[in-house]
């Protein structure tokens, strides 16, 4: 009976032991990956900041485009970011693990315009430059 107790004791330890060293690795690992998500924002964050210090609200599409070609950046159009429907241009900087259902979310850096697509429109002009978060291949 006192070995039989004895051995219920060494086992209800073990799991007890066994589930705080589960539950300490997967906080962890958990603010790992929360410490590294806030510092890719940063990253993402300070390179729309350099974008928006080279570029200003008003530039034409033409220009906005040819600042993106002189400095080698390889750059996408993309209709209806916004409610306006106007295309816009996005330039991949990152990728983000998703949930389950989805591979993940592609982030760009999207310039928007005011006017249509038309790099001859004098009305086509910048009009914002944010990070864009797409999602990759959701159900």
């Amino acid at each position: 009976m006192k070995r039989g107790r004895t051995i219920a004791i060494l086992l209800a330890g073990m799991i007890s032991a066994c589930t705080i060293v589960w539950y300490l690795q997967e906080t962890y690992w958990e603010r790992k990956d929360q410490l590294a998500a806030s510092q890719r924002q940063l990253v993402y964050r300070s390179i729309v900041q350099s974008y928006k210090a080279s570029l200003s609200n008003g530039m034409t599409r033409a220009q906005v485009e040819g600042y993106l070609r002189n400095k080698g950046v390889q750059f996408n159009s993309i209709c209806c970011l916004d409610q306006s429907g106007s295309n816009a241009e996005i330039t991949k900087i990152g990728y983000e693990t998703g949930p389950w259902y989805c591979n993940g979310y592609e982030v760009y850096v999207g310039f928007k315009f005011r006017g249509p697509l038309s790099s001859q429109d004098p009305l086509d002009t910048l009009k914002e430059i944010s990070v864009v978060t797409l999602p990759d291949n959701c159900l």
